[in-house]
């Protein structure tokens, strides 16, 4: 192997190692979207009337709870 190949190898490598803007952009959104998609569902569930929310099973003050860490049952 040449020492050209070596070198343009090694720097592939470091390229790809470095932490890619467009990586921390597409978190960036996933939680923005995560977060937009949380508070739609939690306001929808606020909308809902009582019997519904016990036939889903849950109550109106776990709606918090359900929406950001699940239930605890």
């Amino acid at each position: 192997m040449s020492q050209t190949a070596a070198t343009t190898r090694n720097a592939t490598r470091a390229i790809a190692a470095m932490p890619q803007p467009t990586s921390l952009l597409a978190r960036l959104f996933a939680a923005w979207r995560r977060r937009r998609q949380m508070r739609r569902d939690e306001t929808w569930l606020q909308r809902q009337p009582d019997y519904l929310l016990r036939d889903i099973g849950i109550g109106r003050s776990e709606i918090e709870m359900t929406i950001r860490g699940g239930r605890y049952r």
